[in-house]
């Protein structure tokens, strides 16, 4: 009989195991890790034992060499290195420790002319130990966000249901600037089951690519689901743009399953397909690619309601994503959905001028509604771009027979 799954911390049963202990022989979360090595007693064969530095003769507790899987293990081994040196005699202040010099004023005053001395890196939590010793006049530098801590935040939000307020995590380059797009968005995020199931979730580990402006952040929820956050940086500001159910290294897998599926629709293999997207979409619920390829799918097979709302999607997502609005807007059209229908195709039209297809439809837009003037001007500018157009010269046909 299994008291407890496999992968959990051989020390509290509860979190991931992510990492081999030498001191336990035993896989333990970075958690208890944090507990362990602080003690400096790790091997120190250990990737993840400390290894203090010396400021003449000065041991500082932010002075020393590790490796941490994520921001927030290091800003907590930080926090746990204050707590132990707050305890320890330290020499330059006659073996006195920081608790018992900050009972008085003047023993605060020593310890904040001592750190304001130094120029302490940001990562440093400074605040912390300004609370743990009511340090008042000590300098704090305000510490920036990073794509851990939006991670955070944007769980959190989503723990207390305020689902609303994930807008300002999410809004990358404004794309929300249609109503219609965030409405998606909440019914789309709102009914992911296992993001209504959270109560609480654990980071294990974090990732900056090289180019420093896209970060993953892997968790577990409920302490049974793995996810990973995927963030993007846009100027000063991180923002979540997608979820990945499984652990980082899948974040390349998308394409291959995006060209996966491609080829088998444009072979009409449609039959095949199906269990692909869906085996794919539970992967990978915010690839606009894959929302697309459903789409599609749903095209060939006749219904539109389903298409139109999987292109929806695919817009949401990646409202630059020109072919799966050019989708979208003729699932309106062909419903006689004009008002939407012309947006859309306006928008693809103020990006890319000369897509034709756009601009067909448009100008059948305006002869269905008889703003004939309207439809001639944009079907001579699809003669312009191409005069063998087909569907230009029989929409201009129609015109005229319409419009002699």
């Amino acid at each position: 009989m299994k008291l407890f799954n496999s992968d959990r911390c051989k020390i509290c049963r509860k979190r991931k195991g992510n990492r081999f202990c030498i001191r336990l022989e035993g896989n333990i979360c970075w958690n208890d890790c944090n507990i362990l090595r602080v003690d400096l007693k790790c091997s120190q064969n250990c990737r993840y034992a400390l290894k203090k530095n010396q400021r003449n003769g000065k041991g500082i507790f932010f002075e020393f060499k590790t490796n941490a899987d994520s921001q927030t293990e290091f800003t907590d081994l930080l926090k746990k290195e204050i707590d132990k040196w707050i305890t320890s005699p330290q020499d330059f202040w006659n073996n006195k420790t920081p608790a018992e010099l900050a009972e008085t004023e003047e023993g605060k005053q020593q310890i904040t002319t001592f750190f304001n001395s130094f120029t302490i890196p940001e990562y440093v939590p400074m605040q912390y130990l300004k609370q743990r010793l009511n340090l008042a006049d000590l300098i704090i530098h305000s510490l920036k966000k990073n794509f851990e801590t939006i991670a955070a935040e944007y769980l959190d939000l989503i723990i207390s249901y305020e689902w609303d307020k994930t807008f300002e995590l999410v809004n990358i380059k404004n794309k929300f600037a249609d109503q219609d797009l965030w409405s998606n968005y909440l019914n789309r995020i709102t009914s992911d089951k296992i993001l209504k199931k959270m109560k609480h979730y654990d980071l294990i580990s974090s990732a900056l690519a090289e180019s420093k402006k896209t970060g993953i952040v892997f968790l577990e929820i409920n302490g049974r689901y793995e996810i990973s956050l995927i963030l993007e940086l846009i100027g000063t500001d991180w923002f979540v743009v997608g979820r990945i159910y499984g652990k980082p290294e899948l974040y390349n897998g998308e394409n291959e399953a995006v060209k996966q599926i491609a080829l088998l629709l444009s072979s009409n293999k449609i039959n095949e397909v199906f269990p692909l997207l869906k085996k794919y979409s539970a992967i990978f619920p915010d690839s606009a690619d894959l929302h697309y390829y459903w789409g599609l799918y749903y095209t060939f097979a006749n219904n539109q309601q389903k298409a139109e709302e999987f292109f929806l999607n695919a817009v949401e997502i990646d409202p630059d994503f020109t072919e799966a609005k050019y989708n979208y807007a003729y699932v309106l059209h062909s419903q006689k959905k004009y008002t939407k229908a012309k947006v859309l195709y306006r928008e693809i039209l103020n990006a890319e001028p000369e897509e034709i297809k756009s601009m067909n439809n448009l100008a059948s837009i305006h002869i269905d509604q008889g703003d004939y003037s309207a439809a001639k001007k944009l079907l001579d500018q699809c003669l312009e771009i191409n005069s063998e157009n087909e569907i230009a010269r029989k929409n201009l046909e129609r015109l005229e027979t319409l419009n002699p």
